[in-house]
Parts: structure tokens; C-alpha cells; sequence
């Protein structure tokens, strides 16, 4: 070891945090950087977005015109602001500025108020303009508009945040969420493409196009495409409310410009002025025009604007050349100003159209990285509040005519945030997990898919030179929270696993029962997890620290021997001392929140229901507090009382109990009031703690993708031990590094055995050692150093027998993980219970307490292990078992019926079966089979179709 407390031969390089640091849980005066640099882009996006954005897409909203009276309204969004979130008007309270915690912990929405400028004119004569609510927008957490914004640790632990709060998400409903990276077509560039579905849009129609996806500056955005004819012509489409439209190239050029046929012929044969048939193709493109007796650009405009007005719900007054312009305008090459330059790129797209369908240049995949783009979530989040303006637009035109003033229009409230804006069909603005998503090239699709891999997809990237954060200069550096590199960065020695191994690790650790958050007191998630006492790990990569992950540590520290030993650890099973599990190895509990609304439980109308005991009541005593609610701390056990609720008129009390089957501890009671601050005694959210230690079958993982359940709890007498006594938490089978290759597990256990040993933290950055400065011989020297052998094996003892074992055994410290997969969730077990009630067979479905189905390859386990009377039992005596009458002369199921009771006076009680297609009863007899039998010949008979039974 060097002077710097560092062993010689280990590459120079930033110290690990020390684990005994007495400045650990001290909130620091600012927020580290590394944290915040995660969800920069997501908040900086969002930031431009209400910040810039916002303006510029009010400005390029068209004013909505209309008439009323025989006068011409018009409206005119001038601006719009949106406000932080505050408290509405008049409630009761001290603080008029809402916090996150307290949207999380009472279920709503974390929102501020959308107010917009409207003018408003009379045939043209401006009224002035009106500042108008126009409803709530979700916003994001730490950005400019979030009332966390700027705010050190210090005061974010006073609003119930946590110190390093990174925000980039919404809170809606109480629920965290996050706008998605949306993977879209590269802007304003013509592509070439073949689809053989495009043969179906008609008769000619081949399967040659050009696609271009046009955005404007304030992010509208379109599709437009060219479809190459058989007879060599030209077809264009677009999209305008959600409606596909066809339209001849030649009408859409003659439109854009005033130039003479001769001029738009020589523009579209440019550089092919030797070729016969595409000299033709043009010819006949614009002599269709000149048969619809359209020889200048009004006279087409007018053709154009007569026939698509209808769709564009536009004023009776404006005229149809206007009507036309104002279709190009929205729909055709939206990005270009000039109807000019439009032309020009039309003729582009043309020619190139011309080349692909006449093999002279080759198809264009748009699923190339450098044919897409990426959505920042402030450009999508623009896009979403763009396309509800059409829906206040037509509900504004009808209350102005109704009430003749501005309307409050409908909160533009994005609640459900599962649906799909008029904008992009196939685009999920808000969703749990951070993902890239690439819809389908062309936009009338609905579905979408998922793209895995993203280290270059940030190459031909969209992003305004606004939302670009001052210093940041690469893609990756933008966007960091998108890449996978952030959780493979947590795996030690990683350059030593096999790579799927490490994207394993990418996927579990997301998985883990860590230590997820510190204010588990003020949250009201449905399901949280939480580790006792999870440990910080001997072995780190230095981003562990860098990240400061020991605020949220994921796994614990265990001695781990590999060995084969029991038999219980085959097929990834693993062994557990059992005195390490008393000792509280890997103990856990889940935390389950519910809210009870007493308003959801009452009549319409009445609102006498609230929160209380009735006196005297002899089933809550020594149960429920005289609020009606549980007591903290309390076990609460199935059939326990859980809440209790009163009538302030009648004073009935109602009493709800505790029907989960699980015990549980009350771990807090919140009460919840409304966004007023009016509601009263009628809404709480109780959380319980459930208990959750180890049980076989629960899943573990170390930090290489080695995943294996707990199959035994081992006593600790019958455990192999070294010589000094020391008894392995965690017995592995050796079978498990052959084939999966992680030697950086093998590599792990010798540093934390080493770390173990002489107190200090090992540094597991890949990429650290070479083959001429390994890993094993560090470690192993470090291991030598403290007596121990040079590879971290060691001679262990028979727990049964006491005998050495012969073989010497790798033995040391892994970081293990346990994962959320329990048994506990997810075990089945039945013995009678309901049934179907047109088989009467057992039902299927944990929820109900039904059964697990033995299918076809179980009825061959049981065949092939010779034990057929058990299958006879499976699937007939617990199944669907029944006593069916059947007459042996003709073999019916159906036609033995029971007679008719004798009448009251006759002395004979005795009733039989008789079957009324043979006329006799001394022919019946019974069979045993399985209800569903039964059924399908009813059903069969209902068919007109027979079953005969021969009954021997």
C-alpha cells in the first residue's frame, strides 16, 4: 500500500467515499450535480415549452372566425400563461402554493392554472381583449413553474421531498409520471420509400413514394406524400383532422404559383429533358388539369377551394380561393412560408419520386437512425395542448352564440394520460417507465413499437438551439437518463461478464428490494417495497459513488461459498444459513396504501357519513379509536375491525373489516381533505406495513446477473464452516459460472473478501485492469497480505459429519440483492371452494381462490411416473365427480327422468327413475362421470346429434 492509502499497481484515479464519513445524512447546501444532470433535458425542454414555447405556438394558432347575427366574430388567442400550482381562490389555509408531497399523498393532480389573452373583434372591429381560464395542465416537477424550483436540500426536507429530488416527471392523480422520448420521422426531408401496401390505396397505384414529415418551428407538424402512378402520374396525400386526402400533383403545383404550364413542365423534367416518358407523365399530369377547364391559378384555387371547404368548417364568407390557400397553408410542406419555395420542393420530390420508381436510386429505410429524429417531452407536451385547441374551438363558437360572451371552456386537463392527442395517433404522452418509442413511418397507423438500443440515435436529433442547456455539447451528455449506461455503470468489473449477463443485471436491478426512497411516512403508493437493513457495498465502481447511491443502497453484504452441498441448490436455487435469516438477513416489508372516501359509499344526496364509532359499540372495543380508525402500530389480522364510519342523523354505525389474509402492521393514517380545503371528515389514506421476510421460493440476484430463488433455510449446525468458524450466508452452485461466464462475480467475492479484511472499499470501475495489471492479482495479493490463500479459498467443514472436505472452497463477499418476485404474491393453493356453474369445475384465477389448471403436460408427468390413480384422482374425484342415471338398454344419459310424486293419500313413497324413451325403469342404472360430460351431450343433443352409451 502506497502513501495515499491506495495498493500499488492500481491505476491513479478518484478515491471512494469512506463509509465512516461523519458528515453521512447531513443534508448538504446544494444538490448534487451529478443527480440533477440525469433529468436536465426532460426539465429544460418543459422549461422552454411554457417558458418560449408556449407563446410561439399561440401565435401560430389561426384566430376562429364565425358568424353570429349577420355579424363576423372573430377570436384571437394573443397570449398565454400558465401559473404555478396554487390553492383555488377562497380556501382556508396559510400556504397558497401547493407542493408535490402533498399531490402524492392525497391522490391529486399536481397542476397550475392555463390562462390565455383573447381578443375578440366584430366584422373586424376589435372589443378588446378578455384574459380568460382556459383549465389546469399538469407541471413538472423542479421545473421553472414547480414551487420545489431552486430550493436546497434543507428546505426540500421541510416540504417532504426528498434532498436530492431530481423531478423531470408529472404527478398525476398522485401517481408519477413521465412524457416519454417519442422517436418520429427526420423532419422537412423528402424519403424514399416502398410499401406493397400502398397498391391497395386504389386502382394504379403502385408501391413507389416519397414521405415527408413537416414540422414548423412552433412544432405542428404533418405528413405529406407522393405516390407514384402505373401511368406514370403523380398522386399527392395528406392529412387534415385526422382525415386522409388525395390530391393530383398537377392542381397542387398550378395552385402554389402563377407560372405557365410551360415553366412548371420545364421545372419538373429538369435534368431529364431526353426522356420520352417522363416528358409524357408530365404532359399528362397537367393536361388533367386543363380538362377540369383550370388554365390559370385562381381558376384552380376556386376548383380546390369549392370542393374541399366542406371539410375545413371555414366561414361562409371567406371566398374559395381563399378556402384553397388556407389548405395549403395548413396542410402542404407546412414548414415553408412561400408558396414559392413549396413548388420547388414539390418538383424535388417529384423528380426524386420518378428516379426510385425507375430503379435510378435506391430505397431509403426510415428505420435509419439518420432518417429519425427524437421529441423532447416540452415539444410533445406543446403538441398536446396545440391539439386540444380544435375541440375549445367548436365549444367556444357554441356558447358565444348561446350566451354571447367568451365561455369558461372545459379544463384542457390531461387526467386520463392514456389517450392518444389528435396530433399523433399512436403516441402515449405520459407513462411509468422513461422509454424511446418510434411510432410507425406513416401517421394514420395507430401502433407503436419500442426501440432497445439508443447509444447513436441522438445523431440526427431534434433540438431547438433554446432548449440546448449551456455547456452541454454532446447528444449523450443532453440526453443521459435515455441510455442504459447509468444502471450498467453499477455493475462491478462488468468487462469481465458475458454481455448478456450485464443487461440482466440492466433489467433486475430495477427490480430490487432496495431502499427506493426516505419519506416512505409522507407517500401514499398503492405498493412500495423497503429492505431493513440493506447494507452499502465493499465493492463499487466509482459511479456508485459519483451517483451517491448510498442514500438508496439495494442489497446487503453476504458471505457466499460455492459449493455444491444439500442438493437444494441445483437449477440456480440457493441455500440460506438460517441463523443469518434470524439474524435478519434480507428482511423486508411491503408498504399498501388505500384510500376510503366515504362519499363513494352514500347516496346521492346524502352527506351525513362520517368517520366514528357508535358508543358502546361492543365490536370496535380495545379495535378502533373513537375516530372510527385504527390505531398506529396496530396488527391488523383478517376479520379484525379496519374502520368504522357513523350517521350524524340516525347514529348507526357501520363497521368495515379487515378482510385481506395477510397480516399487517398500521403504519400511518392520513387525512385527506379536498383542493378547497372544505371537505370534511369523510376521506383517509391508511398505509400497513406487511411484514415480508425470506421464504423459499423468494427471488435473489447478485449484481451480475446470477438469479436464483431461496430453496432451503439450513440450520446453521448442520452448515459447512472454515477454520475459524465462520458460517457462509449463501451456499452457490458452482454450476452456475461455466456456461454463464461471470468471472467478474468470482472477481467480486476475492475484493470483498479483501475489503472485508483490511476495512477499506474496493474499486470495481471496468476497465480498470489489464492483462498485464489484473484484477486477480490484486486482489489476490491484497488476500495473501492478510493471511489468507491467494485465490480466496479456504479448506471448510462438513456441518453433518464434521469432516474436512476434500475439495478447496472459493468463499467470500458478494453484494446480493433480493428481487420483489414472492411467493408471497404470487402463490396458489386450494382445496374446495366455488365452481363453475356450467362445468362444476374448479375455477381458475388467484384473485378468487381458484385453482392452478392441470393441463395436458402434467396428465404426462403423472403418466410417465406410473402413477395413474393419482391423475384418476386430479381430474375426476376433485374436479368435476357427478352420479349420472343411464339407461342400459339404449344407452341414453337423457332420457331417464324421475316420476312424478304419488299424490298425498298413497301409502308408496319410493320414487324411481324410468326412461321414457324405453317405457321401463328396471333398465336404469348409475355410471360415475365427470359432470362436463354430461354437459357436452346435452349440448350435442341440442345439435340433433346422439351419444349412446354401452354400459357393461
Amino acid at each position: 500500500m502506497d502513501s495515499g492509502g491506495r495498493w500499488r499497481g492500481l491505476p491513479p484515479g478518484p478515491s471512494l467515499k469512506h463509509l465512516t464519513d461523519p458528515c453521512y445524512g447531513v443534508p448538504q447546501a446544494q444538490q448534487k450535480p451529478a443527480l440533477q444532470e440525469l433529468t436536465q433535458a426532460h426539465v429544460e425542454s418543459f422549461n422552454y415549452a411554457v417558458r418560449e414555447g408556449l407563446g410561439h405556438a399561440v401565435q401560430a394558432i389561426p384566430p376562429f372566425e364565425f358568424a353570429f347575427k349577420d355579424e363576423r366574430i372573430s377570436l384571437t388567442i394573443v397570449d398565454a400563461v400558465i401559473s404555478p400550482p396554487t390553492v383555488p381562490k377562497g380556501s382556508i389555509c396559510k400556504e397558497l402554493s401547493v407542493y408535490p408531497a402533498e399531490c402524492r399523498g392525497r391522490r391529486s393532480t399536481y397542476r397550475g392554472k392555463l390562462t390565455a389573452d383573447i381578443s375578440w373583434a366584430v366584422n373586424g372591429v376589435s372589443k378588446g381583449v378578455i384574459k380568460q381560464f382556459l383549465g389546469y395542465v399538469p407541471i413538472m416537477v423542479k421545473s421553472t413553474l414547480c414551487n420545489l424550483h431552486g430550493l436546497p436540500p434543507k428546505a426540500l426536507i421541510e416540504h417532504h421531498e426528498e434532498p436530492e429530488e431530481m423531478g423531470g416527471y408529472f404527478i398525476i392523480n398522485g401517481i408519477e409520471k413521465v412524457i416519454r422520448l417519442l422517436i418520429m420521422p427526420r423532419r422537412n426531408f423528402p424519403i424514399a420509400m416502398i410499401r406493397p401496401k400502398w397498391k391497395a390505396r386504389g386502382p394504379g397505384y403502385t408501391q413507389y413514394g416519397v414521405s415527408m414529415h413537416c414540422v414548423r418551428g412552433e412544432h405542428s407538424a404533418t405528413n405529406m406524400n407522393l405516390h407514384y402512378l402505373e401511368n406514370g402520374t403523380v398522386m399527392l396525400n395528406f392529412i387534415y383532422r385526422k382525415e386522409l386526402f388525395f390530391l393530383p400533383l398537377g392542381f397542387a403545383l398550378k395552385a402554389l404559383v402563377s407560372f405557365s404550364d410551360y415553366q412548371i413542365f420545364q421545372e419538373l423534367i429538369k435534368g431529364k429533358e431526353g426522356d420520352s416518358f417522363f416528358r409524357n407523365a408530365v404532359s399528362q399530369m397537367l393536361r388533367v388539369v386543363m380538362d377540369e377547364g383550370c388554365s390559370t391559378q385562381k381558376q384552380v384555387l376556386s376548383y380546390l377551394g369549392e370542393r374541399f371547404r366542406v371539410k375545413l368548417s371555414l366561414p361562409d364568407w371567406y371566398p374559395s380561393e381563399q378556402a384553397a390557400e388556407f389548405l395549403f397553408n395548413q396542410c402542404i410542406c407546412i414548414h415553408l412560408k412561400s408558396n414559392t419555395e413549396k413548388f420547388y420542393v414539390l418538383c424535388f420530390m417529384t423528380r426524386k419520386l420518378f428516379a426510385l420508381a425507375r430503379g435510378e436510386c435506391m430505397e431509403e429505410n426510415p428505420d435509419s437512425l439518420v432518417n429519425q429524429e427524437v421529441l423532447t417531452p416540452g415539444q410533445l407536451f406543446l403538441m398536446f395542448l396545440k391539439g386540444s385547441r380544435q375541440w375549445m374551438e367548436r365549444h367556444t363558437g357554441c356558447t358565444v352564440l348561446r350566451e354571447k360572451r367568451i365561455p369558461p371552456w372545459m379544463e384542457v386537463v390531461l387526467i386520463p394520460m392514456t389517450g392518444k392527442p389528435s396530433l399523433y395517433p399512436g403516441l402515449f404522452l405520459f407513462t411509468n417507465p422513461c422509454r424511446l418509442v418510434r411510432p410507425v413511418q406513416n401517421v394514420e397507423l395507430g401502433h407503436e413499437e419500442l426501440v432497445g438500443t439508443m447509444e447513436q440515435v441522438f445523431l440526427n436529433i431534434a433540438v431547438f438551439e433554446a432548449e440546448v442547456v449551456a455547456g452541454v455539447t454532446t447528444h449523450q451528455e443532453l440526453f443521459p437518463h435515455s441510455l442504459l449506461s447509468v444502471i450498467a455503470n453499477f455493475i462491478p468489473f462488468s468487462d469481465h461478464n458475458q454481455s448478456p449477463r450485464n443487461m440482466y443485471q440492466c433489467q433486475m436491478g430495477k427490480q430490487t428490494m432496495g431502499f427506493p426512497l426516505l419519506t416512505y411516512r409522507d407517500r401514499s403508493d398503492n405498493k412500495l417495497y423497503r429492505l431493513q437493513t440493506p447494507q452499502s457495498p465493499l465493492v463499487r465502481p466509482r459511479m456508485y459513488d459519483h451517483y451517491d447511491m448510498d442514500n438508496y443502497p439495494i442489497g446487503t453484504n453476504a458471505i457466499v461459498a460455492v459449493i455444491s452441498y444439500t442438493g437444494y441448490d441445483m437449477e440456480d436455487a440457493m441455500v440460506v444459513s438460517k441463523a443469518s435469516w434470524e439474524r435478519g438477513f434480507a428482511h423486508g416489508s411491503v408498504y399498501k396504501s388505500e384510500f376510503i372516501d366515504l362519499t363513494e359509499k352514500v347516496k346521492q344526496g346524502d352527506d351525513s357519513l362520517v368517520f366514528g364509532v357508535k358508543p358502546g359499540d361492543p365490536r370496535t372495543a380495545q379495535k378502533l379509536d373513537s375516530d372510527g380508525l385504527p390505531f398506529v402500530g396496530a396488527w391488523l389480522r383478517y376479520g379484525d375491525p379496519y374502520y368504522s364510519y357513523v350517521s350524524l342523523h340516525g347514529g348507526d354505525g357501520a363497521v368495515v373489516l379487515y378482510t385481506s389474509k395477510e397480516s399487517c402492521i398500521v403504519d400511518n393514517i392520513k387525512v385527506c381533505s379536498n383542493d378547497a380545503g372544505t371537505g370534511k371528515f369523510k376521506c383517509v389514506c391508511i398505509t400497513v406495513r406487511v411484514p415480508r421476510n425470506p421464504t423459499i421460493g423468494d427471488k435473489f440476484a447478485s449484481r451480475h446477473g446470477q438469479k436464483g430463488i431461496l430453496s432451503r433455510l439450513w440450520p446453521a449446525e448442520d452448515m459447512p464452516f472454515t477454520e475459524s468458524g465462520m458460517v457462509p450466508d449463501i451456499l452457490f452452485n458452482p454450476h452456475g459460472f461455466p456456461s454463464r461466464m461471470t468471472i467478474g462475480m468470482l472477481i467480486e467475492s476475492m475484493a470483498g473478501k479483501s475489503a472485508a479484511l483490511h476495512g477499506l472499499c474496493q474499486d470495481a470501475t471496468p476497465f480498470t485492469f489489464s492483462e498485464e495489471n489484473s484484477a486477480l492479482r490484486h486482489f489476490g495479493d491484497m488476500l495473501k497480505a492478510a493471511g489468507y490463500a491467494f485465490y480466496g479459498t479456504e479448506r471448510l467443514y462438513s456441518g453433518i459429519s464434521g469432516l474436512e472436505l476434500e475439495a478447496d472452497i472459493f468463499i467470500g463477499v458478494v453484494y446480493y440483492q433480493r428481487l420483489r418476485h414472492m411467493v408471497s404474491d404470487k402463490f396458489q393453493v386450494r382445496t374446495t371452494g366455488a365452481r363453475d356453474r356450467a362445468t362444476n369445475q374448479p375455477v381458475g384465477g388467484r384473485n378468487v381462490q381458484g385453482g392452478i389448471r392441470f393441463g395436458e403436460m402434467e396428465r404426462d408427468a403423472l403418466l410417465a411416473h406410473g402413477t395413474s390413480f393419482l391423475l384418476h384422482d386430479r381430474l375426476f374425484n376433485c374436479s368435476d365427480r357427478s352420479v349420472a342415471h343411464v339407461c342400459v338398454r339404449c344407452g341414453s344419459l337423457l332420457s331417464p327422468l324421475l316420476e312424478k310424486p304419488p299424490p298425498a293419500w298413497s301409502a308408496m313413497r319410493n320414487r324411481k327413475y324410468s326412461c321414457t324413451v324405453c317405457q321401463r325403469s328396471d333398465t336404469i342404472d348409475t355410471v360415475s362421470v365427470p359432470y362436463v360430460f354430461r354437459y357436452f351431450v346435452a349440448e350435442l343433443a341440442a345439435m340433433n346429434i346422439k351419444v349412446k352409451l354401452d354400459v357393461v
